[in-house]
């Protein structure tokens, strides 16, 4: 069965109108072509061929188009054990994603060395000392949305993920004080997903990794 989304303005008129790929986000994609829409709801018919298909309507307003940005970032994955645990190094944010914790790192500076960024975003959101740092995997996310300036961003996030070693775990410490980091912990792993929540692209990195959570 075929999808297509159909935009109508406040007089009705079709404004835009396209077939929806599957796991797409029609919403995302009207957005990002500077519509701002609210879901109408959904009707089925008769596509070409007599093929069924479902039509996806929304009503739309004019937006400025969402600015492209795309952000790389290098983020580390350390697991030692402390006070005969086995924990994994996190932090959580200061901004809507409080409570929600994740890998340390962050955006790699222009002309930066990405394990550079890794050892220095390190220290400065949890205060420890990293050795043998090695590329894990890449994951990336896309989608619009508002940035903390108010600019509309068509948004991709590709982040560099490094398996890392901390010799000498010690009691975390925020060096970046005013950052987007608001705590950072020695995790144990078997309390990951229940009294610590992950971000979701975290939990994929530690699963693949076959950590707990």
């Amino acid at each position: 069965m075929r999808a297509r989304v159909e935009a109508r303005d406040a007089s009705g008129a079709v404004r835009y109108e396209a077939g929806v790929a599957h796991g797409e986000d029609p919403a995302r994609t009207l957005a990002i072509a500077g519509w701002e829409p609210r879901w109408l709801g959904a009707r089925l018919e008769a596509g070409a061929g007599e093929q069924p298909e479902v039509v996806l309507r929304y009503a739309v307003e004019p937006q400025a188009p969402a600015y492209p940005y795309q952000r790389l970032a290098a983020y580390a994955l350390v697991t030692e054990d402390v006070d005969g645990l086995p924990c994994v190094l996190l932090t959580s944010f200061t901004d809507s994603r409080s409570g929600h914790w994740g890998l340390p790192g962050g955006g790699i500076d222009d002309g930066e060395d990405p394990v550079d960024a890794v050892h220095r975003e390190v220290w400065e959101e949890t205060g420890q000392l990293l050795t043998d740092v090695r590329p894990h995997t890449v994951t990336s996310g896309h989608w619009a949305g508002r940035a903390p300036s108010g600019r509309f961003e068509n948004f991709h996030a590709v982040r560099l993920v490094y398996r890392a070693r901390c010799p000498r775990p010690q009691e975390p410490v925020v060096h970046d004080v005013g950052g987007s980091t608001e705590e950072a912990a020695w995790v144990p792993l078997a309390q990951l997903g229940s009294s610590t929540p992950l971000q979701p692209w975290g939990r994929e990195v530690l699963a693949g990794a076959r950590l707990s959570g």
